[in-house]
């Protein structure tokens, strides 16, 4: 399957029938994103697709959509699980992710394969204001889209909101930003990457397959994971991944569960190195 480059393209386009203000947004967004604005003039997005053979970004009251040549869903962004997640941490105080990454108040959490960002949501709820979570994500549609949904997006859970403005979003390969970090900068690397096995009759990532970057997890980009993080690293993958054997993952196994977290855990090394 064909990826899409590191260098964000496409045109931003609106709806087929769109207010003035729909109008200034979309050209708002093509400015900042340097694309052109291109009138829609009623033509359908699958016309306009021939037309243009790019990405055609609509932008709506709802947000942004990305029309990919070689998909047959938008990619959009949506907090999707994490608002009920959300919810149930702000009341109770549990998440699996917040509970495996041991996320405190005031942490600084990277998320290294951002997404749709539903984990760095939960993160930055429980960092809360004196902490930070980073999102990294190498495709420049993903990192776009969802950039903009985090500080744009208003859901009806007003602690979710907050969290999602606080979280800043950069479009990187993870290696690249590791290798530019201080050693011990950041307390918890967070791991999430395209299972090599695929769910079945899972359909829920089918929009980003087509956009999403390949980003192989390597023994260098854990190794520098390890290197800048103080207390975790931290790895979600399919229980059938060999991923966590080869990169040094001890797994905490999750009866009947799908998908398994691998941790790393450094300050239990530090300590048994004393």
């Amino acid at each position: 399957m064909k990826k899409e480059s590191n260098v964000l393209s496409g045109v931003v386009t609106t709806t087929g029938r769109p207010s003035e203000q729909m109008v200034k947004r979309a050209n708002d967004i093509a400015v900042k994103w340097k694309l052109p604005f291109i009138e829609r003039n009623k033509k359908s997005i699958q016309k306009m697709i021939e037309q243009w053979n790019t990405t055609i970004f609509i932008v709506r009251t709802s947000g942004i959509e990305a029309h990919h040549r070689c998909g047959d869903q938008p990619f959009f962004f949506h907090p999707n699980a994490a608002m009920f997640r959300a919810k149930r941490l702000y009341r109770y105080g549990d998440d699996p992710i917040v509970s495996i990454c041991n996320v405190e108040e005031g942490d600084v959490v990277v998320d290294a394969t951002l997404g749709l960002g539903s984990d760095a949501q939960l993160a930055s709820l429980a960092t809360g204001e004196k902490g930070k979570v980073i999102g990294l994500e190498s495709s420049p549609i993903v990192a776009h889209i969802v950039s903009e949904g985090l500080s744009t997006y208003e859901s009806s859970f007003q602690p979710l909101n907050e969290a999602m403005r606080r979280i800043e979003v950069l479009h990187v390969n993870h290696l690249t930003w590791f290798q530019s970090q201080q050693t011990n900068s950041v307390d918890i690397v967070y791991f999430d990457p395209m299972f090599e096995t695929e769910v079945e009759k899972s359909h829920g990532f089918d929009p980003i397959r087509h956009i999403s970057s390949a980003q192989s997890l390597s023994l260098e980009v854990i190794n520098e994971a390890k290197r800048i993080a103080r207390k975790r690293v931290i790895l979600k993958d399919h229980f059938k991944s060999l991923r966590f054997k080869t990169l040094g993952f001890h797994v905490d196994v999750r009866r009947s569960a799908t998908y398994q977290f691998g941790i790393i855990d450094l300050e239990k090394s530090e300590n048994n190195e004393k």
